[in-house]
């Protein structure tokens, strides 16, 4: 009887691992149930993926915009951006009382134009150089430019009132429209108006000079301008 029953003890033993791994062996039905899970969920994911992509690049597009604002709109940036720099250009002297297209543009002593570099920190204006020559662009600007005759305006903002020729005429202005400034002095040639001033709201213009993109790094040199003037045609010369 003890040998039976240590017989039948020793067969329940074997027969406990092989039953633990029989429960323990998923079925068919449950790894089929985990695929569609997986499958689903990718599925899921693939679906979610345009629109999540969607709301971040709009947050990102929102928060590069308000700090673009920011950055436009802050007070202390718009000082250091108004805050005049020593050096400028100016034009020597006024320009001939009256201006009419395809005539040469002369200053009142019937002398080409000519442009100075100037230091503007003492309470006197004096003549200025630079150890390089720097190209110089001549332009045409709206006669209402600056507002109130300011003496201080940004590059952006004298830029955006550079006036261009109307649709499908010459250019504005025709000439030695870039020259050279040389021991602080630049000499303009030969320019004239091909088109009269009157179809603007100022009905003026102003002759406008600046640096030329590349020509100098660092410091800012401001722009120079004439007094506004208006342009005549030709044939109302008198």
């Amino acid at each position: 009887m003890a040998a039976k029953r240590f017989f039948n003890e020793s067969s329940d033993d074997n027969d406990q691992p092989s039953d633990k791994r029989i429960r323990n062996r998923p079925s068919f039905p449950s790894v089929i149930g985990e695929a569609v899970e997986v499958n689903s969920l990718r599925n899921l994911c693939s679906a979610l993926e345009p629109f999540l992509r969607r709301v971040v690049n709009e947050e990102m597009e929102r928060s590069l915009r308000n700090s673009l604002r920011s950055f436009a709109w802050s007070p202390s940036l718009r000082i250091q951006a108004l805050e005049p720099s020593r050096l400028k250009l100016i034009f020597s002297k006024n320009l001939s009382l009256h201006i009419f297209t395809g005539n040469k543009i002369l200053d009142l002593e019937n002398s080409q134009l000519q442009i100075r570099l100037v230091d503007t920190r003492g309470e006197q204006i004096i003549q200025a150089n630079l150890p390089h020559p720097v190209k110089i662009d001549i332009v045409v600007l709206d006669g209402d430019f600056p507002m109130e005759d300011c003496d201080v305006w940004t590059i952006d903002e004298f830029e955006s009132n550079i006036v261009k020729e109307r649709t499908g005429r010459r250019p504005l202005l025709t000439g030695e429209l870039s020259v050279t400034l040389r021991d602080g002095i630049a000499l303009i040639g030969d320019i004239e108006f091909t088109d009269n001033s009157s179809w603007i709201r100022s009905r003026k213009f102003r002759i406008g000079a600046k640096v030329g993109q590349g020509s100098h790094q660092g410091f800012r040199i401001r722009e120079a301008m004439t007094e506004a003037f208006v342009v005549k045609d030709h044939r109302g010369e008198c």
